[in-house]
């Protein structure tokens, strides 16, 4: 049987990748488990307080001073062709083949894949779109440009198969570098909210939502993201300028999502020009509190650069919410089920609400569509299909050498 590795890291700080994280679990156990052997590879205290009381097959990889030393070096070619010339492979490598892993699944673009050099494996990557936005300070810091660079090269041409979540992430991949189509599988991410919520449906979501003392009678917007500049919270506090020059006092927006350093200059921003009573930051929320904000919503706000796709786009078309998104930025296939706005134009999310709230009816039909659509995908069945048929073609494979 073949025995796969799972490297899995995950915190709830996160965001969407943990909610993907915790549903590929979900999925592996549901579809794949009888032909394959999952170990679930884990190396943060995040992880092993996660594993520590399921009854998962797992175990724990150390990083010591050797590894920190091997994963700085491993980024330059040099010493990577030093340690092929030698027949060395890294400690983590070592630690893999000492288990009869046959094939390692990154389930996030993870620094840690660079050192694997002899065992193959298979990686999700996300945005590719640090080539063509690397001016945000994200970027530029301990996970920078060059790093992701390096991650997704050595994938090109390492893997066996690259995950993506958009046909335009495939098609940035192909352009920058050189990737072959065949070796790419694009599929939604995963996410859980859904089924939380369909098992708990008996639980007082309402409740929930009035201890988050949000504005009454107000048509709230929510914007479930982590304070990356790209998400571009900016222009919403632009919004809530122009709304409130219109003497639009009904809209209100909520911000829930860990700091990743560009908090601060929000909250600055809203203090300066007095917007508290059209913006309410309420940090990272549960998810309990999070599907409260869902089905108490008028609608969602998405204004971010970066992100052919998210997942609260299809957690908007379950809970049947509008999700005004990035004009041009999505994929073709799903762009009529959002609404689109100019995120250089402040207005253009004002003209989008007024539209709406005066066509209710044709909204309405949108909105069941985006539900239908997202039904019809079957997103668990359509992302174990992908997965199960790249293990049993690397199996088909590695039955003519082992």
């Amino acid at each position: 049987m073949l025995t796969i590795g799972i490297y899995f890291e995950t915190s709830a700080k996160l965001g969407g990748s943990h909610q993907q994280n915790l549903k590929l679990i979900d999925i592996f156990d549901k579809y794949s488990s009888k032909e394959f052997n999952f170990i679930y590879i884990f190396s943060d205290d995040n992880s092993k307080n996660f594993f520590k009381n399921r009854n998962i097959n797992s175990i724990f990889f150390k990083k010591n001073f050797i590894h920190k030393l091997e994963l700085f070096f491993f980024r330059f070619k040099f010493f990577q062709e030093f340690y092929k010339r030698l027949g060395c492979s890294s400690r983590f490598e070592k630690f893999l083949i000492k288990r009869k892993i046959n094939l390692i699944f990154f389930n996030t673009p993870s620094e840690i894949s660079i050192l694997l050099s002899k065992l193959n494996f298979i990686i999700m990557l996300l945005s590719m779109q640090h080539r063509t936005h690397g001016f945000f300070p994200e970027y530029k810091g301990s996970h920078d440009s060059e790093i992701r660079d390096l991650i997704i090269e050595h994938a090109v041409k390492k893997s066996f198969k690259v995950f993506v979540g958009a046909n335009k992430d495939k098609i940035l991949l192909e352009k920058f570098f050189n990737l072959d189509s065949d070796k790419a599988v694009v599929q939604p991410y995963a996410f859980t909210l859904p089924t939380i919520y369909e098992k708990n449906k008996n639980y007082n979501f309402d409740k929930r939502y009035k201890k988050l003392n949000l504005p009454e009678n107000k048509n709230i917007f929510i914007y479930p993201a982590q304070f990356w500049a790209h998400k571009n919270h900016k222009y919403i506090i632009d919004v809530s300028i122009e709304l409130r020059k219109k003497q639009l006092n009904n809209v209100h927006f909520v911000f829930c999502g860990h700091d990743k350093g560009n908090k601060n200059y929000i909250n600055n921003l809203i203090s300066k020009e007095k917007l508290n009573s059209f913006i309410t930051i309420l940090d990272f929320v549960d998810d309990f509190e999070l599907i409260a904000l869902y089905l108490n919503c008028s609608g969602v706000i998405m204004p971010t650069v970066i992100g052919h796709t998210t997942i609260p786009m299809y957690e908007s078309f379950y809970f049947k919410k509008n999700i005004f998104y990035t004009k041009d930025l999505c994929d073709d296939s799903i762009k009529k089920f959002l609404v689109e706005i100019d995120i250089k134009r402040p207005n253009s999310f004002i003209e989008q609400y007024v539209r709406i709230s005066n066509n209710k009816e044709s909204n309405e039909q949108t909105l069941n569509e985006a539900y239908s659509f997202l039904k019809n995908m079957n997103i668990d069945v359509l992302i174990s299909k992908n997965i199960y048929n790249s293990f049993k073609d690397y199996n088909f494979f590695r039955n003519m050498w082992e």
